[in-house]
């Protein structure tokens, strides 16, 4: 499922807040089997961070304002990011 920020429109994908939890520690455990000068180098020596998942890329705003997005959001074959998508039960 894509959700579209209601600020700015951008679209990203849906991931439930455990999977970008396990995906940040996966990435931070790489990370810190590379090099200092290889963090730097492709990271700019930045770890991941749940906060990445939790605002939208393009204009920062919080994955609470967000909807599910309808055809024409977002071009086919656009690259998107993840954002953070509790559904209410």
């Amino acid at each position: 499922m894509n959700r579209t920020c209601n600020k700015c429109g951008w679209v990203h994908f849906a991931v439930t807040r455990e999977h970008a939890e396990e995906e940040v520690r996966r990435f931070n455990e790489y990370f810190d089997g590379l090099t200092e000068e290889k963090q730097q180098d492709y990271y700019s020596g930045n770890k991941s961070s749940i906060k990445s998942y939790e605002k939208c890329f393009c204009c920062g705003n919080e994955y609470t304002n967000f909807r599910e997005s309808v055809d024409g959001d977002c071009p086919v074959g656009c690259t998107i990011q993840p954002i953070i998508y509790q559904p209410e039960e």
